[in-house]
């Protein structure tokens, strides 16, 4: 590692981008993952990185087009009747972004993006194909069935092996030509905690239905018999949180639908510590899984003697809410544990070992690669066009010394998911699923009919400045933009929280507007300053109007 960095990043580097799905950041990880701390040895670890959306789909289109959400119109996850178009490649990705600064840029793994990639093991479309609309080459893959229940156990192992694969003989040819690469490693793990049975392997309580579609499994399992996930952590404490009741007051309704909807989704469990102690345990073993998998890609850049010439990035979609304020999954609120996820940058020009405080994001992402890159400022610029992410390389040089607001003064989260809007709507359409009364076209009709109650309040738009995190939820039928205290409580239920006081975010400092006035309408002007800077009209105009349903979705100004 270089002693004196350079002032900018120097050129002539391969990029290896590698994406966990479900991880949040942990600062210090309280179990073994060899690979992970080997990058933040060598890295600068940027503790304050934020994801822009959730879920997986949601999250992954900021992440890989440097667009928020309400641009990419990927407000839900793929496989959902009202997610009907698919990730508009004329908005650009990091595929198409490389290419354009003259790299050779693959993709391997979980996609998540395109209605092609959903449903069982298939071989047509030819996916390759779908992947070069996109700027990547090189995709050999089956589709996101790899996302379902024990996909990363079943599947990580061969993603890790096609990018060996690859390493060995495209990049070493792309090598002895002197053309350099970007690579991005999708990974599965940990998002296998989605589907843990916290049911002891005698009992039948959270889950007593099947969701088997295509060839593929939704339905929550117990740990695999490895060696690996007998591991158990009861040294590490649960979220004390972990207890919180829903309807305490100030907490918004949309968590409680939020968790009904996963109930109708992966089954109920009562609040008890012997399920959230296996969850955890199998969390952090999904993470363990996976760490084995980076350091096999990290060997073999050892081993090929690429390690030198490699700047390694390590991040995640979104974290995993893991038992904190009696939640488990990702969604429908703006807690600490499922959006501020690791990022890692490893760069052989810089020293290792060190953490940033710096607010950063995934909206970054793409203008950081870039200008990893080494390329001259303005042909950057030329190939980022109007996006809005802030370049965060500079903070390589001294990154201990950079101030929270060093590049960005705050960021923006937003979520605007249907499947979680209403708690009720899954559970209804799950019965008429199990239905022994009905042929399969017959669900398909009464299901259809089922209505969606989306003036409850489940969209967010939060903002976060590194100490305060200010959030309005509102009905997706009433997008609202308010600039007066009236409008903002009239139409949005609010969370205020000062994370350097309240760490654990348990006080809602919204629930008492009165003494918090002066400091909610200053926050309130922010977020509406940074969705006009960073989207533009926020309108709602990206979600459906029609279709299985009538969404009657329409905006509200004040």
């Amino acid at each position: 590692m270089t002693i004196h960095p350079p002032a900018s990043p120097p050129s002539g580097y391969n990029i290896l981008l590698v994406v966990v799905d479900q991880e949040r950041h942990f600062g210090r990880y309280p179990f073994p993952v060899p690979a992970r701390e080997r990058l933040i040895r060598e890295g600068t670890s940027f503790n304050r990185h934020q994801n822009c959306s959730n879920v997986c789909t949601s999250s992954r289109s900021v992440l890989y087009t440097g667009w928020h959400m309400p641009v990419t119109g990927m407000f839900d996850n793929f496989g959902l009747p009202w997610m009907t178009n698919d990730l508009d490649p004329a908005l650009g990705t990091l595929g198409s972004m490389m290419r354009q600064a003259g790299y050779y840029a693959v993709y391997k793994g979980k996609w998540h993006l395109t209605a092609a990639f959903e449903g069982g093991i298939h071989t047509e479309p030819r996916l390759a194909q779908v992947m070069e609309r996109y700027g990547f080459s090189d995709y050999h893959g089956i589709g996101d069935a790899i996302g379902w229940s024990q996909g990363g156990y079943l599947y990580d192992e061969i993603i890790a092996a096609q990018t060996v694969n690859w390493l060995r003989g495209t990049g070493q040819s792309l090598r002895r030509a002197g053309r350099n690469w970007f690579l991005a490693l999708n990974l599965v793990n940990p998002h296998d905690v989605m589907f843990i049975d916290t049911d002891r392997p005698d009992e039948q309580v959270q889950w007593t239905g099947a969701i088997n579609e295509g060839g593929v499994s939704m339905n929550p399992a117990q740990p695999p018999e490895n060696e690996l996930y007998k591991a158990e952590w009861a040294d590490v404490p649960l979220p004390a949180n972990r207890h919180q009741r829903f309807d305490e007051p100030g907490r918004p309704q949309a968590h409680a639908e939020y968790q009904r909807a996963r109930a109708a989704l992966v089954g109920d469990f009562a609040d008890e510590d012997r399920r959230w102690r296996k969850l955890q345990d199998y969390y952090f073993n999904c993470i363990r899984d996976s760490d084995r998998h980076v350091q096999r890609v990290l060997d073999e850049l050892d081993s090929l003697g690429l390690t030198e010439s490699t700047i390694v990035v390590f991040t995640s979609d979104h974290g995993e809410l893991g038992g904190s304020h009696g939640m488990h999954g990702k969604g429908s609120s703006v807690y600490r544990e499922q959006i501020n996820v690791p990022m890692i940058v490893a760069h052989p020009a810089y020293p290792g070992g060190s953490a940033c405080e710096a607010l950063t994001c995934h909206l970054d992402v793409a203008p950081t690669l870039l200008a990893l890159t080494g390329l001259a400022a303005e042909q950057r610029d030329a190939i980022l066009g109007k996006r809005q992410g802030v370049d965060f390389s500079p903070l390589l040089s001294q990154p201990e010394a950079a101030p929270v607001d060093a590049i960005r003064e705050d960021s923006l989260y937003c979520f605007s998911m249907f499947t979680y809007a209403d708690g009720d709507y899954l559970g209804k359409v799950q019965a008429i699923r199990r239905s022994d009364a009905l042929t399969a076209e017959g669900k398909q009709l009464a299901i259809g009919k089922v209505p969606m109650d989306l003036t409850k309040r489940s969209g967010i738009r939060c903002l976060y400045d590194g100490r305060y995190k200010f959030a309005r939820y509102f009905s997706l039928r009433q997008h609202n933009l308010p600039e007066t205290v009236e409008a903002l409580t009239s139409y949005n239920d609010l969370e205020l929280f000062d994370t350097v006081e309240d760490p654990g975010e348990l006080r809602n400092l919204a629930a008492d507007g009165d003494a918090n006035l002066d400091l909610i309408e200053a926050l309130n002007a922010k977020l509406n300053a940074i969705i006009a800077r960073e989207i533009g009209r926020d309108d709602g105009s990206f979600l459906p109007m029609s279709g299985l349903q009538s969404w009657d979705v329409r905006l509200v100004i004040e």
